[in-house]
């Protein structure tokens, strides 16, 4: 027994469970989900906890407690090194609890913090009752603090088989608690994207006579980028009124169709611009360009397989499982900015050669940008590591479900927001854009490049003497090195 009950405290830490309406057995006898008290989160009700036995075979009934995870060492007691949990007749004997509590967890309401030496109370109300018949538990366990609950069962019969469900029933709706910031956070990225679109749409109709290709992909993608933010933000409204239902999770499919397309195709166009398509080049190469759309489509495959799955996978679940499909995603992500950063050198090394000094320019902005995304999301990383580092078992239990949407999925959403429309603003309409594609930039001397600045006269800031250092001009005519590769057609 003592064996079996003190795997509660590790299994608490790797637990996995799906949805808001949670199922237990003998083999999956405790589950854990955070919970926001009616203060924290508003709703229509008050928050609770229900336990449901369904099937109790072999067993005369169930001990059940119900508990916040921080009040956890208020569970049990030590005697002679021996820890006890059930309130048995042999832990009556022993003095360690009370008869009128027989079959029941053992709950101390107050006991000796080690490292203060002070009393410690309970933080919230620990139920435990024995369940010796099918049907729902009454009353149900009223949550009146935010905090992270757990439930956990045990028969002292090894042959027992038992099974429920336990209903953690947040007042704002269905979502799990640790999905419900998702709700606001993503209507709000819907309406960044909605300004963002707006502002790049009053250039694109100011200067509609004056366009490249390129910019009309840009804002057909914008308006993709800003209904797949409101399709996102209406699937956790959906699932928040209806709950985890067959509808829920088709339109689940239907969005994370929309997100890996956004994501592979963010890629395919950023490469693509990294060859200098539309600015450098009117056209690519066939082969190389069939070449980018298979890749893109292979990394679309696999990023909707991992959405797919994180989309299943419980918010607070710390399980190894989703490196299934997250590993190869990652590793096709990685090819992607090797290619993004390869091709976007050998077209700055053209550029230069060729003198295209505002051009050039252009290219050092999204180079600084791909850099900087790369930075903000690694300093997420780390940031979210040491801060998890530096808490205890316990503090990480409580704090991990509250934290990790934010670092696993708003956050990348939040940086690509702000890269994309960097990139997008980099490359908007404006009065002389148009310039840069209609021929080869002449060999231009940095003193005379206004004529020719895609941010109306404002492109360079650098003194003349600066860039003549960076651009290293020689006498000799350099030759193209895409050309030379074959990965551009003249």
């Amino acid at each position: 027994m003592l064996q079996r009950l003190l795997l509660l405290i590790l299994s608490l830490l790797v637990v996995s469970v799906q949805g808001n309406k949670e199922s237990f057995s003998q083999k999956n006898w405790q589950v854990c989900s955070g919970m926001y008290s009616k203060e924290d989160w508003g709703g229509k009700v008050d928050p609770y906890i229900r336990f449901n036995l369904k099937e109790l075979e072999n067993t005369e009934g169930l001990s059940v407690v119900v508990f916040d995870f921080k009040d956890i060492e208020h569970l049990g007691s030590k005697l002679d090194n021996e820890w006890y949990y059930i309130c048995d007749e042999y832990a009556i004997d022993l003095g360690l609890c009370d008869s009128s509590h027989k079959n029941e967890y053992i709950v101390h309401d107050t006991i000796l913090d080690p490292t203060t030496g002070e009393n410690k109370t309970l933080s919230s109300t620990v139920s435990t009752f024995y369940q010796t018949e099918i049907g729902k538990h009454d009353p149900d366990y009223k949550v009146l603090s935010t905090g992270y609950y757990c439930i956990a069962t045990y028969s002292s019969d090894d042959s027992a088989k038992f099974s429920g469900t336990i209903n953690f029933r947040n007042a704002f709706g269905q979502l799990p608690a640790a999905e419900i910031n998702k709700l606001p956070l993503y209507g709000l990225l819907a309406i960044f994207y909605l300004v963002a679109m707006a502002l790049y749409s009053f250039a694109f109709w100011k200067h509609k006579h004056e366009l490249l290709p390129l910019q009309k992909y840009l804002l057909a993608f914008f308006l993709f980028l800003t209904a797949e933010q409101i399709f996102i933000w209406a699937y956790y409204d959906i699932k928040n009124e209806k709950g985890d239902t067959a509808g829920t999770k088709v339109y689940m499919v239907f969005v994370s169709l929309l997100n890996g397309g956004k994501m592979s195709f963010s890629f395919f166009l950023l490469l693509v611009i990294a060859l200098g398509y539309g600015v450098v080049y009117p056209k690519l190469n066939k082969k190389l360009m069939r070449r980018c759309q298979f890749f893109a489509a292979f990394n679309f495959a696999l990023c909707v397989a991992y959405l797919i799955q994180n989309y299943l996978t419980n918010p607070e679940s710390t399980s190894l499982l989703p490196l299934i499909t997250l590993v190869p995603l990652a590793l096709t992500m990685l090819a992607f900015y090797f290619m993004i950063l390869k091709s976007m050198s050998q077209t700055l090394r053209y550029l230069q050669e060729q003198r295209q000094v505002v051009k050039l320019k252009m290219y050092k902005k999204l180079l600084t940008t791909i850099y900087v995304s790369l930075f903000i999301l690694f300093a997420g990383l780390v940031v979210s590591s040491f801060v998890f580092i530096g808490m205890n078992s316990i503090e990480m239990v409580e704090q991990h479900w509250r934290t990790r949407f934010f670092f696993m999925d708003f956050w990348p959403s939040l940086v690509y927001y702000f890269v994309f429309v960097t990139i997008a603003f980099i490359w908007r309409p404006t009065d002389s854009s148009y310039m840069l594609a209609c021929s080869q930039q002449l060999p231009t001397d940095p003193e005379n490049v206004a004529d020719f600045d895609l941010d109306d006269l404002q492109s360079l800031d650098e003194p003349a003497s600066h860039v003549d250092e960076d651009l290293n001009f020689s006498d000799d005519e350099p030759q193209n090195p895409h050309d030379q590769n074959q990965h551009h057609s003249k």
